[in-house]
């Protein structure tokens, strides 16, 4: 009985370090699909705005 609550502490101190690991490799992820959707996003403002400098060349 004394030893499962010696084993407690350990437990919840690598459950601990787990969710940690768990939420840190989700924010690098997260991160790293946002970043390839701000390219694409900025790629589409470049493209907006050259077919607006050829719509405002043309007038």
């Amino acid at each position: 009985m004394y030893s499962a609550f010696a084993l407690l502490p350990l437990l919840l101190w690598l459950a601990l370090l787990g969710f940690g690991i768990y939420f840190m490799i989700n924010i690098l992820r997260f991160m790293r699909t946002k970043n390839e959707h701000d390219a694409l996003l900025i790629q589409k403002v470049d493209e907006l705005a050259a077919k607006l400098d050829q719509i405002e060349r043309k007038d």
